[in-house]
């Protein structure tokens, strides 16, 4: 059976998605930052998270694409492109993740069909999936900015208007402000705190995925953006200063000239 996480979101409005999957006769279950929704008629559960990610449960591939419309009209700040993670799950003698090499998927295994179970997986699902989106985020800035510094070191001086500039480290920095405004996201949730015989399950999960090691990578690469970040900022400050010398250079021209004109 298929296990599939999305992001497609800054964030959810999990009180209007309740509300609207309630009239449609599902099972809705809201805490403060995930929704659960299940089906009477059909086995499947579906976990959205506040900070843009779901996770589905038992879907055919049919259905998860209609679950995407109907998230997309509770997503606030879309995403341009969805981060899609694909898993297997199946029922076994104990709870596990392994990567099968055959049809090189990653195979949940549960012991018993329990939502609590799911729901503890299903965290450490959305938390990579969301870190997937803060990877391509770092990806991009520094690729679109990497021949920046070449240019200074070969050059001493980039080739850009100070607008640019201004451009480049607006990009830089709304990357690096959206991943710090939403790291909480990466840590241990709250939920575990109060169910701590379930948080061995989101462990699993969160080391199978190698979440510690990907988080550790993006802080490096988020030092990376702040070091061109520093580069263009001095490097405006510079040409700021170099036209306020030369103001000053033009002004005591001007003030030499009126003086010759006086005294001749």
């Amino acid at each position: 059976m298929r296990c599939v996480a999305f992001c497609t979101a800054d964030s959810y409005d999990l009180t209007g998605l309740s509300h609207s999957f309630k009239r449609k006769g599902y099972i809705t279950r809201l805490t403060r930052d995930v929704l659960h929704i299940s089906s009477i008629d059909t086995p499947i559960d579906i976990f959205f998270f506040s900070h843009g990610s779901f996770v589905c449960w038992g879907l055919k591939k049919p259905q998860e694409q209609q679950w995407l419309q109907r998230a997309h009209d509770f997503a606030i700040n879309p995403r341009k492109s969805v981060e899609v993670d694909h898993f297997c799950f199946c029922f076994g003698d104990e709870v596990s993740i392994e990567s099968h090499e055959r049809f090189k998927l990653d195979v949940i295994t549960l012991d018993v069909d329990n939502a609590q179970i799911k729901l503890a997986i299903s965290y450490g699902l959305a938390q990579s999936v969301k870190l997937e989106t803060f990877e391509d985020a770092i990806k991009t800035a520094i690729k679109r900015n990497a021949n920046l510094p070449e240019q200074i070191a070969t050059q001493g001086v980039i080739s850009l208007s100070r607008r640019v500039i201004l451009k480049h480290m607006g990009e830089i920095f709304i990357a690096r402000s959206s991943i710090n405004l939403n790291s909480e996201y990466l840590d241990t949730p709250e939920y575990f705190w109060r169910n701590q015989n379930l948080e061995s399950f989101y462990m699993m999960t969160k080391n199978f995925l190698d979440i510690p090691s990907r988080v550790a990578a993006l802080n490096q690469k988020l030092d990376v953006l702040q070091d061109l970040l520093n580069i263009f900022n001095s490097q405006v400050q510079h040409r700021h200063s170099a036209f306020l010398e030369w103001i000053i250079i033009l002004l005591i021209l001007i003030e030499i000239a009126i003086s010759m004109v006086n005294f001749l």
